[in-house]
């Protein structure tokens, strides 16, 4: 288990709480977006961002958003040509959201938003061309139960979701379909995630990555950022969009 992604879930999830009932606009990707009460957006905006502008997108005819938040992802997709953008979020407030914002950039007609506990909503049948999950990748105890459903967002208690999460996807993707994870290698259980994408039939490699410094004393007061900071008192933080391909048979 990662100690340093832990430590920076559980206080940026104690902020999240804390300021759920606020609803609020904010700038990303030089457009306006809407965020519910309840929802994860702006103040996370770098990730979001970095990762919808990263997904490639030609000859993508039909796309997956897991855990889809303010459908950022989703939306920008519809916008660059995606002409079948399907949302899923298991927090019904994320849903609203998402179908605002498709609504406020004039592409409703494109994107379709359901609750959904990962891809539970959708018809056994249903396939796409690209899958992207912005995925929870904070590994907390497997004991931990959510008490709410902003904890989806951050936390998976033992990767029991991506376990499930791979499991399902290696059979909706259409032929050719490539799949996508936001990922941190700074925050998340890169070992686990590996084990559990083999155990599924992929290999995990980096599409796109970018890196930066932070001071420990900026992260906050735990003696956990200390540890983790180098020479310069910096800790070093990823956001990484990680593609699963499916693993080459062994011969």
């Amino acid at each position: 288990m990662n100690e340093l992604g832990l430590t920076m879930g559980q206080e940026a999830y104690a902020h999240a709480l804390a300021e759920q009932d606020r609803e609020r606009e904010f700038t990303l990707l030089e457009r306006q977006w809407t965020q519910l009460g309840g929802v994860l957006g702006g103040e996370y905006n770098y990730a979001t961002g970095f990762f919808a502008s990263s997904l490639p997108r030609e000859g993508v005819g039909s796309m997956l958003e897991m855990g889809c938040g303010c459908g950022v992802a989703s939306v920008v997709a519809a916008l660059e040509g995606v002409p079948r953008v399907t949302a899923l979020d298991i927090n019904p407030a994320a849903v609203r959201t998402t179908e605002l914002n498709a609504a406020r950039h004039r592409v409703a007609d494109r994107v379709t938003a359901l609750v959904s506990d990962l891809f539970d909503a959708l018809e056994a049948e249903r396939t796409f061309d690209l899958i992207f999950w912005n995925s929870p990748f904070i590994e907390a105890p497997s004991e931990q139960r959510h008490d709410s459903d902003l904890a989806y967002h951050f936390f998976d208690p033992g990767y029991a979701m991506h376990r499930r999460f791979l499991t399902e996807a290696a059979g909706r993707l259409s032929p050719g379909g490539r799949l996508f994870l936001g990922f941190s290698f700074a925050m998340g259980s890169a070992e686990r995630l590996r084990e559990v994408a083999a155990q599924a039939g992929f290999e995990v490699r980096v599409h796109r990555q970018e890196s930066f410094g932070v001071s420990a004393s900026e992260l906050g007061s735990s003696p956990v950022y200390a540890a983790h900071a180098d020479e310069a008192s910096q800790v070093h933080i990823d956001f990484s969009l990680l593609e699963l391909t499916r693993a080459e048979p062994v011969r």
